[in-house]
């Protein structure tokens, strides 16, 4: 073993003795899922990514602003930004301009990609104490050391010195966007996944200390997702799901039909998953969602959610739950909630202005509403067919209108697609998606989750391609 290796390793066992204080373990996933009691905040408008801190306290909020532009048809364009929100008082502060900030698992560091995806910057108080220059988008915190990958090697930056940790083959080295990887939650394993325009995917597992890549045995597999604490996999396929503890190998999978709905989440303490339907998000805020829970010895069990957009997700204690809610047809708010044992939850709450901004949507001269929580890269402009909004990897596609599935299935530029028919002319399609929510044939809402974000065809980052033709004839659905 290398000493780079080896220093990996005892990092690992360090951030574990972490995870197992009982202080800071999450509740188990037969506690603490109800989650439907709003919690005040600052109306952050257009939030596109939620991160907690270890300790539950502070969200790292990347939203975005729209700032004047003569490059775009639109006259406009939207950059992102970071801010962090103390949950207890509600103060925000600003962390910088960019995208993907990542906490390091005593929640001393933050890094964070620069506005121009040019450089990974790392913040302690409120000080840029490095800037790394990664070859792939994902890092991984483990303790205070980071993990990244730079050309053929993992790397861990730490104490201000980066040292090299393994070296991969030459034949998989990432090249991003082609190659997507991602780093267990514990540090240990990375998946890598290879795209190729005939829509082959190529699906890698390997261990960090070695660089070591085989094979993933999951063929057909279409999306991959590490739980929130330690190294179970989430494989899911076109009809079912399946957990696997990687170190073991052990594997349980299940008929997505067994379930109430096709939409996943991680339980805190990444034991389990949450299976369930997503009610549609028009306003969003505005249901609450039952989820079973499976995986577990606690399955059987359920949880009940609220019908946010966004990234959805779970606060590492498991007390609170943050997405997105609709404030117009474009634009959204935070929103946060907090979770009490199950069974205590009083489920006819919902937010007191969720009538108010239904009628509000409804009453735009635009039927269509955005597909995903998050801002726009490219207009209709040029040999530009759609609209591309970048959001993160997973997080929800949903109908901007309402119709019949008409398309689901691989497209040549556009990877994999859903397309959807309101009857009167109008279709829209969704590209470069993951995973397919829906059927052909069957009919959505306004506003009802068809797909997830992903990167298969032509892409530059995860992202959905959102376009509209009227008849045939390309149109922009900015404007619908």
């Amino acid at each position: 073993m290398t000493r780079a290796a080896a220093l990996l390793a005892a990092i690992l066992v360090s951030a574990s003795a972490v995870a197992a204080d009982p202080a800071l373990a999450a509740p188990s996933a037969a506690t603490g899922l109800d989650c439907v009691e709003r919690v005040p905040v600052p109306a952050v408008a257009n939030v596109i990514d939620e991160q907690w801190s270890p300790d539950s306290r502070t969200l790292a909020l990347t939203w975005f602003g729209r700032v004047p532009s003569t490059f775009t048809v639109a006259g406009y364009e939207e950059d992102e930004v970071i801010d962090l929100l103390d949950v207890a008082t509600g103060s925000l502060r600003p962390l910088g301009v960019g995208d993907m900030p990542r906490w390091s698992t005593t929640g001393a560091y933050v890094s964070y990609w620069g506005s121009h995806a040019d450089e990974l910057r790392i913040v302690r108080d409120r000080r840029v104490v490095a800037r790394l220059r990664p070859t792939i988008p994902e890092v991984r915190w483990v303790g205070d050391a980071l993990l990244f990958i730079e050309g053929d090697e993992l790397r861990r930056w730490e104490n201000g010195g980066v040292s090299t940790v393994a070296r991969f083959a030459a034949a998989l080295v990432p090249h991003y966007p082609k190659d997507d990887v991602y780093l267990s939650a514990d540090g240990r394993y990375l998946t890598l996944t290879r795209y190729a325009l005939d829509g082959t995917i190529e699906r890698y597992i390997g261990t960090t200390a070695t660089g070591e890549m085989r094979p993933l045995d999951a063929p057909g597999a279409m999306y991959l997702e590490w739980a929130p604490v330690g190294s179970r996999l989430l494989i899911r396929y076109a009809d079912r799901v399946e957990l696997r503890d990687v170190p073991t190998g052990e594997a349980r999978s299940a008929s997505v039909a067994s379930f109430a709905g096709p939409v996943h989440a991680w339980t805190p303490d990444g034991r389990a998953l949450l299976m369930g339907r997503v009610s549609p998000t028009v306003p969003a805020g505005n249901a609450f969602d039952p989820f079973g829970v499976w995986g577990a010895p606690e399955a059987g069990r359920t949880a009940t959610l609220p019908n946010v957009l966004g990234a959805r997700r779970f606060s590492p204690d498991g007390r609170f739950f943050v997405g997105v809610s609709r404030t117009s047809v474009e634009d959204t708010r935070l929103e946060l909630y907090r979770c009490v044992d199950g069974g205590r939850a009083d489920l006819s709450q919902a937010a007191p202005d969720a009538a108010a901004r239904l009628a509000r949507i409804d009453a735009s001269p635009r039927r269509s509403v955005r597909p995903a929580a998050g801002d726009i890269s490219q207009f209709v402009q040029g040999a530009h067919t759609g609209i591309d909004v970048a959001a993160p990897y997973g997080s929800l596609i949903v109908a901007s209108n309402a119709g019949l599935v008409t398309k689901v299935g691989w497209h040549p530029a556009g990877g994999e697609r859903v397309c959807v028919d309101d009857g009167l002319g109008l279709e829209t399609c969704y590209y470069h998606t993951s995973l397919p929510l829906v059927h052909a044939g069957q009919r959505v809402a306004r506003g009802e989750p068809v797909a997830l974000i992903g990167l298969t065809g032509i892409t530059t980052g995860p992202h959905v391609h959102w376009e509209a033709r009227l008849f045939g004839r390309i149109v922009d659905p900015l404007t619908r």
